[in-house]
């Protein structure tokens, strides 16, 4: 049996059980509202999908506490929420990423003809700033106190690339391209989609950039410059506007990968 544990009830969670029951594969669910036990966990494989990071984390850390296998794991969805540490394990293993600085606190800084600002959490392209002066940096760090930024390059024209990873394998890809007069290309802001053909590059990028955060499966962000640049990845994507612009059935890869993960 594989358990899915979710929060919020998403088109992708809809799809993953919908896909399970197609298949014939028994999916479990348990909903993580605002109490968690920490007892009462069968050592069996979870599939964790939900949309709080802090308590997927948690949640994770609960089922490998109790002998279950969590996907992905607590460290994995840790690390790749912050993204600084994802950086950092990304340079570990030798993968081009943007030049950046991680800010703690106000600091004087260079800003080239365009950098970009975003806190080490976030996502849907929220928290996240373009700049052109160190006064610009200054004032948004003002503006969430408590808060850790990075400053880095800007990337070609914000254009990039999500890769879905399974596994070993880059299972689907989309290019994702800024509505008129933004930068941010996230499909959640409105950015246009179209299919990507994925070579060896891009899936040589994508598996190690999952396999550095230690994610069985990931969605990794990747920019488009004078190069590929790994940007992010994503421990618990959402892969609907994946699925409808590439026609390829992801819920099912998945769930699949995971019948195979139990058997193991």
């Amino acid at each position: 049996m594989v358990t899915l544990v979710y929060d919020v009830v998403r088109e992708e969670e809809k799809a993953l059980i919908k896909t399970a029951e197609r298949l014939g594969v028994v999916l479990k669910t348990v909903k993580i509202g605002e109490v968690l036990d920490v007892e009462g966990w069968e050592p069996d494989v979870y599939l964790i999908r939900t949309l709080s990071h802090n308590k997927g984390i948690v949640a994770a850390a609960v089922v490998e506490g109790n002998g279950g296998l969590a996907v992905n794991s607590s460290s994995a969805i840790a690390v790749s929420w912050n993204k600084a540490v994802t950086l950092a394990r990304l340079r570990a293993c030798g993968l081009p990423v943007p030049r950046t600085k991680v800010l703690f606190g106000e600091a004087e800084v260079e800003v080239g003809e365009r950098a970009i600002v975003k806190t080490a959490s976030g996502s849907w392209g929220r928290k996240v700033a373009l700049v052109t002066a160190p006064e610009e940096v200054r004032l948004l760090m003002r503006s969430a106190e408590n808060e850790v930024f990075l400053l880095q390059e800007m990337i070609g024209t914000g254009e990039d690339i999500r890769v879905f990873v399974i596994g070993e394998r880059a299972v689907a890809a989309m290019r994702r391209i800024p509505p008129r007069g933004d930068w941010r290309s996230n499909a959640a802001r409105g950015g246009r989609t179209e299919p990507q053909q994925i070579d060896g590059e891009l899936e040589d990028l994508a598996v190690k950039a999952a396999r550095s955060v230690g994610a069985f499966y990931a969605g990794v962000d990747i920019l488009i410059g004078d190069r590929l640049y790994v940007n992010e990845v994503n421990g618990i994507p959402e892969f609907k506007a994946l699925m409808k612009t590439t026609g390829v059935d992801v819920a099912k890869h998945l769930i699949e990968a995971l019948v195979e993960l139990r058997k193991t």
